[in-house]
């Protein structure tokens, strides 16, 4: 009996997170960008004011006559808090943190790390009611190494909202 409530519960929560009448515009947004260290990166987010997404990024190079392909997964959870947009009723304020595993080989100082996260506060310049860029810096705290390291991240990226 205590499972089927939990399951009507879950259920319940999901019905009034995904049919709020409140929010009018909508709360898909996918992404293109430039970031450190997610690289040249696509993202996916879902939510208005509290957001949840994934971010995969990629950049080929050539080194010295070899070619790699540095590569990167994440995910990421973004609350925004501050700020009135003229489009939409996002605050346009917010703060973000993510988690990944970043493959670089050669872009220094970040090659010797493989999962890392950063937190970082940003900036959405909305456009219209549907596309704008969103500008965000902050620190990269990588967990795979022995001594602490504190490096910059950052991303500029133009979004959709679907």
């Amino acid at each position: 009996m205590k499972i089927h409530i939990l399951k009507l519960q879950v259920l319940f929560l999901l019905v009034l997170l995904l049919n709020n009448p409140v929010c009018s515009q909508s709360k898909f947004e996918v992404s293109a960008g430039l970031g450190m260290p997610e690289l040249i990166n696509v993202k996916a987010k879902y939510g208005q004011n509290i957001q949840v997404g994934a971010s995969l990024g990629f950049v080929p190079i050539k080194w010295f006559g070899d070619y790699f392909v540095d590569w990167s997964v994440a995910t990421e959870i973004s609350y925004h808090a501050l700020g009135k947009s003229k489009f939409v009723d996002q605050p346009p304020w917010y703060i973000l943190i993510g988690i990944g595993y970043f493959h670089l080989n050669v872009l220094d100082p970040y090659e010797n790390y493989d999962v890392g996260f950063y937190p970082r506060i940003g900036r959405t310049l909305n456009f219209s009611k549907k596309t704008g860029v969103n500008l965000d810096s902050g620190l990269f705290l990588p967990f795979s190494t022995s001594e602490f390291k504190v490096l910059w991240s950052g991303d500029i990226s133009f979004f959709i909202r679907l």
